[in-house]
C-alpha cells in the first residue's frame, strides 16, 4: 500500500513540474521582447491585431513610439490611455532610437 501511495505522490509531483515548465515556456513565447514594466500589457494589446514581436524590428524615441501607438489606437487597438502610456514607455525603453 505504501508503494502505491509513493508512486501516486511521485506522479503528482512530476505532473506539477511539467505544468510549471509549460507555464514558463508560455511566458517566453515572445523571446525578442525583453522583460520590463508594460511588457505584458503590450503583448496583450498589440497581439489583438499583429504579432507583438514586430516591435523588435523598430527603434524610435519616446515621441516616435507614441506616434506609432496613437496610430494603432486610431486603427482600433483596444486599451485605456494608461495602458497606451505603459506600452509607449515599455517600447521606448526596450527599443530606443539609436
Amino acid at each position: 500500500m505504501r508503494v502505491n501511495g509513493f508512486i501516486g505522490v511521485l506522479a503528482l509531483a512530476l505532473t506539477a513540474s511539467l505544468c510549471t515548465a509549460t507555464l514558463g515556456a508560455r511566458a517566453d513565447d515572445h523571446p525578442s521582447l525583453p522583460d520590463g514594466a508594460g511588457r505584458d500589457v503590450m503583448i496583450r494589446v498589440c497581439s489583438q491585431c499583429h504579432d507583438p514581436e514586430l516591435a523588435a524590428d523598430q527603434q524610435f524615441d519616446k515621441s516616435g513610439w507614441k506616434d506609432l501607438v496613437d496610430k494603432m489606437a486610431s486603427k482600433g487597438a483596444n486599451a485605456t490611455e494608461a495602458e497606451f502610456d505603459q506600452i509607449v514607455t515599455y517600447l521606448a525603453t526596450a527599443f530606443p532610437a539609436k
